[in-house]
């Protein structure tokens, strides 16, 4: 059965869609204590100091883990941010130590708050909270980049129980602010050649 031209513009169009999106990140989950992110020297710790229960503040996840120093990027590009949701629905980032983060000029202990940092040269990259459960850390500036091998860590504090997992994504491409849920300029473009090449066979096969 031959599919109609409409649907074929559809579903091509929902295919470019969905490549614009993933263009520019790399996906990287995690379940259970610890584990790696994307690669085999990033690994991550939930309550790497203990968590609530020890410290008397808050539980925490953090790449290599709070308190546990730095880490090198095992990743092949340069990447300019770390998009993060966490999983188990009780569990809310906690928004005073983002406040914390952002100004802890790279503590990175239990009392440094949440923040992610670039070791030589030191550079944070600016925490936004976008959901309950979602945290963005974008480099403010192009050159705030990490480099394949580069040294740094990520700590992120929650109000109420360990969560149980995360997904997330490193950005591959600079973007100072949050990414909007519209498609941008570029996915258009790229639907709008193929939705120009469909056209132009389904005219010629008439």
């Amino acid at each position: 059965m031959e599919i109609p031209s409409g649907l074929k513009l559809m579903l091509v169009a929902t295919a470019l869609m969905s490549v614009a999106a993933s263009a520019g990140t790399i996906t990287l989950s995690g379940t259970g204590a610890s584990g790696v992110l994307s690669a085999p020297s990033e690994t991550w710790v939930f309550n790497a100091d203990g968590g609530a229960s020890v410290t008397g503040y808050l539980n925490d996840w953090g790449s290599p883990g709070v308190d546990l120093g730095t880490v090198p990027s095992d990743e092949s590009v340069d990447l300019f941010g770390l998009q993060m949701t966490f999983l188990g629905g009780s569990s809310p980032i906690d928004a005073a130590s983002i406040t914390t983060g952002n100004g802890a000029a790279c503590e990175g202990t239990t009392t440094g708050g949440t923040t992610f940092c670039t070791i030589n040269p030191t550079d944070i990259w600016v925490a936004t909270q976008v959901g309950p459960d979602s945290i963005d850390f974008l480099a403010q500036s192009a050159s705030y980049y990490l480099t394949p091998g580069q040294q740094y860590f990520v700590n992120i504090f929650f109000d109420g129980a360990t969560p149980t997992g995360f997904t997330g994504d490193w950005l591959t491409t600079f973007t100072p602010t949050p990414p909007a849920t519209t498609p941008e300029p570029a996915a258009f473009g790229l639907v709008g050649v193929g939705l120009a090449s469909l056209l132009a066979i389904s005219r010629r096969q008439r």
